[in-house]
């Protein structure tokens, strides 16, 4: 099992390819635009991995700062970000090691794509800090996670099963007693026995967890979605935990 920026590191190689990068940018700007307030100039991303949050917040308009504990993945996040000929300022930081010269700086900060659930609980109390403490007075932080409730409970292992040109990408969770493994699987579908599997440890924080943690660092009003189409959450049907909270 790796390390989780290990993992991401290895994963970055062929990341883009088993999320279909260009489908879920599109989408994913157009879900955004949701939560666009003409309040919010610089935004920050914290946990970017190849930046498609981060260029979509762009390509919206925003002033984009990007953070990630994996170099591989920063460094493909720039390339993309080349590549879409958006201006963004990238760094290797995990969320708990963002440095005091970012304080104060944004009125919006976003942590997507289950990021949070790949930080143990004492570091998870640190990011949430540095979250409330890089922004503004009245800032924003928006949370996107997956809804564990659901997940521990129907126990199903397949999170998903990609193709792209003639590799498969299988995610899959592995269930323990008190924690979960998320892996995954790539091959070719003309080379089967030249497989590649990794492994990383997942933290399935629930709702009281998160809204603990907000409580704690000094957040309020907190809004739960469903999901960043800002669906009703659900803990037994819905996918995944979305929070929009204030500084």
């Amino acid at each position: 099992m790796k390390k989780n920026k290990f993992f991401y590191n290895t994963a970055s190689g062929y990341y883009d390819k088993m999320i279909n990068f260009e489908s879920a940018l599109t989408k994913r700007k157009n879900l955004l635009a949701g939560f666009a307030d003409n309040k919010i100039f610089s935004v920050a991303d914290i946990g970017c991995g190849t930046g498609v949050d981060a260029i979509s917040l762009a390509q919206l308009g925003y002033s984009v700062t990007a953070f990630d504990p994996s170099v591989e993945m920063i460094n493909k996040a720039r390339e993309n970000s080349k590549l879409t000929n958006t201006k963004i300022e990238f760094f290797n930081y995990s969320a708990s090691d963002i440095p005091k010269t970012f304080y104060n700086k944004f009125d919006l900060t976003v942590s997507l794509g289950n990021t949070i659930a790949n930080i143990n609980s004492k570091q998870l109390e640190k990011s949430f800090i540095k979250f409330y403490r890089i922004l503004k007075s009245g800032g924003k932080l928006l949370i996107q996670l997956l809804n564990y409730e659901k997940i521990l409970k129907e126990k199903e292992r397949i999170v998903n099963i990609t193709k792209k040109d003639n590799e498969y990408f299988i995610r899959f969770y592995d269930f323990g007693n008190n924690e979960l493994t998320f892996n995954i699987l790539r091959f070719n579908s003309d080379k089967t026995s030249e497989k590649e599997l990794i492994s990383t440890k997942i933290f399935p924080y629930k709702i009281k967890e998160i809204k603990l943690f907000l409580k704690k660092t000094g957040f309020e009003k907190t809004e739960l979605y469903g999901g960043l189409d800002k669906s009703s959450f659900n803990p037994c049907s819905s996918n995944d935990l979305v929070l929009f909270t204030k500084k």
